[in-house]
């Protein structure tokens, strides 16, 4: 039986829900890449894959048609087949073919969006503390709360203004007429779900999302409203099992890999340089603010200068610090800037300096006991 809820408890997630919601969101963004590559072969494709930059200027485009023998509609800006009209690979338009480049880009810069989020949401350390400082809260991270993702990653990179109605890439639609002059439009329709992307509108669907609306609503559709009282949601989250209380793990001293004379002096550098907090015989935790990925790093500065054995570095120090992401800690790298260079996957600045601090700490003592002997 689960303790009763009380104002005082602190919450943390389970990570079999953050796992299961990262897998659902990589098979979404899957989806939309399906999308890119289709609008990306429109692109390509265009004037019979003969333009390859991004200019299409109405000279080049018209030229390449006759000389492919395509037959002019000059007064709606067409070319038709000569062999007569049967399917829409028949005639061509200038402002159709060049909107496939402008809706490419749109479609493209929406996954790249979400692909980068997504990673975030990945390594991002679970912190509740936005929701339990605030007195409301919005749905939106309410949700992310449920399903195991870290609500304080809103107002961070890729998340400044985040909401599931925003409409980052919408395009006005873009007007064209058909070879017999009819006025036609096109668009992107990444928005085509009632107003949402498409990623967003798949949150939305979701069961949880459904009945955070009814926590905020009474039930009642009519009074709907994006933000739900804090306390009400914690408590409603914490006696459906989607929150629980917050457990200090104690140290299993006798799987201590690095050994404890070494583990204390770590500890109590990473205390001073203000990494990391709580008492030495439980699981340690980085301070508020530091990220999963930092954890990566500071396993690889400790390799790095030698100071622990080369075998399973990455294992070896989830046994001293606690650990929550569902991402192996030997992929976690910091996603703080949309990249694909590795060097570039560093933790924040002020994270490493703090790790830095302490790891030359150790280096000297090292190197002082060394020339004593």
């Amino acid at each position: 039986m689960i303790k009763k809820y009380n104002k005082e408890m602190r919450f943390i997630t389970s990570k079999a829900i953050a796992h299961s919601t990262i897998v659902e969101l990589k098979n979404e963004l899957e989806t939309v890449k399906h999308t890119v590559d289709y609008w990306f072969g429109m692109f390509k494709n265009r004037a019979f894959g003969e333009i390859k930059d991004g200019n299409l200027s109405y000279a080049k485009w018209r030229d390449i048609y006759f000389k492919n023998d395509w037959l002019e509609v000059p007064e709606y800006r067409c070319f038709c087949n000569p062999k007569g009209v049967s399917t829409s690979d028949d005639w061509a338009a200038y402002e159709l073919d060049k909107s496939y480049l402008i809706i490419w880009k749109k479609w493209y810069q929406y996954h790249e969006r979400w692909k980068f989020r997504i990673a975030k949401l990945e390594s991002e350390r679970f912190d509740i503390r936005r929701i339990e400082e605030l007195t409301d809260t919005t749905i939106n991270e309410c949700l992310l709360a449920i399903l195991g993702l870290s609500p304080s990653i809103i107002g961070k990179t890729g998340f400044e203004k985040f909401s599931f109605g925003e409409r980052l890439f919408e395009i006005k639609d873009i007007k064209y007429q058909d070879y017999k002059g009819n006025n036609l439009t096109i668009n992107t329709r990444i928005y085509a779900n009632n107003g949402f992307g498409h990623i967003e509108w798949r949150l939305r669907q979701k069961e949880e999302y459904v009945l955070l609306e009814r926590l905020a609503t009474r039930g009642q559709p009519s009074n709907f409203s994006d933000f739900i009282r804090s306390e009400k949601f914690l408590k409603w989250a914490y006696e459906y099992g989607y929150l629980m209380e917050r457990v200090l793990k104690i140290r299993n001293i006798n799987d201590s890999p690095w050994g404890e004379d070494f583990a204390l002096k770590l500890y109590q550098e990473l205390i001073n340089s203000g990494y990391i907090k709580g008492k030495f015989e439980y699981m340690w935790e980085r301070e508020d603010g530091m990220s999963e990925s930092s954890l990566h790093y500071l396993a690889n500065e400790l390799l790095n200068a030698d100071l622990i054995p080369s075998k399973h570095h990455f294992t070896s120090i989830e046994k001293y610090i606690e650990y929550s992401s569902p991402k192996p800690l030997r992929k976690q790298y910091n996603e703080n800037n949309e990249t694909t260079s590795y060097a570039e996957k560093t933790p924040f600045l002020a994270e490493s300096d703090l790790i830095d601090k302490a790891i030359t700490k150790l280096e000297l003592d090292r190197d002082n006991k060394l020339k004593e002997k």
